[in-house]
C-alpha cells in the first residue's frame, strides 16, 4: 500500500512541473528544498536520498516549504546548503543572541558552515547582523515560531554568503 501512495505521489509531483519556479520542476522542488532536502542530504544513495526527500516535504507540511523556499531563495535549494539550515534550526537560540551581542562562538561557527572565507567573516557577520535587526524590529517578529525565524535568518545569510 505504501508503494502505491508513494508512486502516485512521484507521478502527481512530476506532472504539475510545469508549474514549478526557478526552472526547477516540482519533482526537483521537493527533493533539492525544503526539511525534505535537510534530512536526505546523509543518504548516500541518490534515488533513495530523492525518495526520503518527497516523503518528508508532503508528509510535513504538504510541501509548502519547498515551495516557498524554492520561490524566495531559488539557490540555496541545492543540498548543499542542507548543512547551514541545519545549523541555523538548531542553533536558533544561541545565534539570535550572538546576534545581538555582533559576536560569538555561534555566530563564528555560522561563518565556517556557510564557508564564508576568514578574511570576510566580520563583513560576514555585520551584514548578518544588520538583516536580522530588520527582521527582529518587525511587528510580528515575535508571534512567529522558531521554525519561522530559522528560515527567515537562513534567508538572510543564503543571500550574503
Amino acid at each position: 500500500m505504501r508503494k502505491i501512495l508513494l508512486a502516485t505521489s512521484l507521478a502527481s509531483l512530476f506532472a504539475f512541473s510545469s508549474g514549478a519556479q526557478a526552472d526547477r520542476n516540482f519533482g526537483e522542488i521537493y527533493t533539492d528544498c525544503g526539511l525534505g532536502a535537510l534530512i536526505a542530504q546523509g543518504i548516500n544513495d541518490e534515488g533513495t536520498a530523492d525518495i526520503v526527500a518527497i516523503v518528508t516535504n508532503i508528509t510535513w507540511d504538504l510541501g509548502t516549504t519547498a515551495v516557498s523556499s524554492n520561490i524566495t531563495s531559488p539557490n540555496s535549494c541545492a543540498r548543499g546548503d542542507a548543512k547551514t539550515a541545519a545549523y541555523i534550526l538548531k542553533s536558533y537560540a544561541q545565534l539570535e543572541k550572538d546576534l545581538v551581542l555582533g559576536n560569538g562562538r555561534y555566530l563564528d561557527a555560522l561563518a565556517e558552515v556557510t564557508e564564508v572565507a576568514p578574511m570576510d567573516r566580520p563583513e560576514f557577520a555585520k551584514t548578518i547582523r544588520a538583516e536580522f535587526a530588520k527582521q527582529a524590529a518587525s511587528p510580528d517578529y515575535e508571534m512567529l515560531s522558531r521554525q519561522k525565524k530559522a528560515e527567515q535568518l537562513y534567508n538572510i545569510v543564503i543571500s550574503r554568503s
